[in-house]
């Protein structure tokens, strides 16, 4: 499975979960809670919800062969002495370690869309069991650049590991990461330069090949899912 294509496909499932509760809830809260399931055959299917709650979710999962859920809530709370509705949505993915966390801001009496969806933060993944490489993690460091701006921000990430498997998978989750992170400041205009290093040797030309897919997948699944963000791959082979 494309790791990329199923970081546009969960953003994608989110924006349709939002879509369908706010149609569900027009003038009236009547479903507070929805979840909307993709299966490992590519169907959604929406489900009522009981009660907002991880036991609830994994019955939901044991029921359905499925690779991604995205799960809704209603909250009415208080912050700096204003009230604020909202729905809650959490996305999850058997691909990522981490699941992503929206919210739709909407009219207390009304229920109706108070702007856009926005994003909150990226979670623990604790519904779906990730396989991952089981070397360390990749070491990666990141710098601003000389075209560093306020307006349009620069970084370059610094990012290597002896082993290929494990430095494909954290360059990939460093893609979905930081795309999603960035989406709280939609203002701005990212780029993201990734140099990408083997240590200890020379890449296999089916790393290459790996890296140059990876370079198509970002321009067919992430700059059109996260238009303000831009990711630049370069690999340094080092001697």
């Amino acid at each position: 499975m494309n790791y990329l294509e199923s970081a546009a496909n969960l953003k994608s499932l989110i924006e349709k979960a939002n879509i369908q509760l706010l149609a569900s809830n027009e003038a009236k809260l009547q479903e507070p809670n929805k979840a909307l399931l993709r299966t490992n055959f590519g169907k959604e299917v929406s489900l009522p919800m009981e009660e907002f709650t991880n036991s609830f979710v994994q019955k939901i999962l044991s029921e359905y062969e499925s690779e991604a859920i995205v799960i809704s809530d209603f909250v009415a709370t208080r912050e700096n002495d204003k009230e604020l509705h909202y729905f809650l949505y959490k996305g999850y993915h058997k691909l990522f370690n981490k699941g992503l966390v929206y919210y739709q801001l909407v009219n207390k009496a009304t229920y109706e869309p108070i702007g856009e969806l926005q994003f909150s933060n990226i979670e623990d993944n604790i519904f779906y069991s990730v396989e991952e490489p089981k070397d360390e993690e990749s070491s990666c460091n990141a710098v601003e650049t000389k075209e560093n701006t306020v307006k349009n921000p620069s970084i370059a990430f610094l990012i290597g590991h002896m082993n290929e498997e494990r430095l494909l998978f954290d360059i990939n989750r460093l893609i979905f990461e930081t795309a999603n992170n960035v989406q709280k400041h939609k203002g701005r205009n990212f780029t993201f330069h990734i140099q990408v290093s083997k240590f200890g040797g020379t890449v296999k030309r089916e790393f290459i090949k790996q890296l140059d897919r990876l370079k198509t997948d970002i321009d067919k699944y992430i700059h059109s899912t996260y238009p303000n963000s831009q990711f630049i791959l370069d690999l340094d082979e080092l001697k």
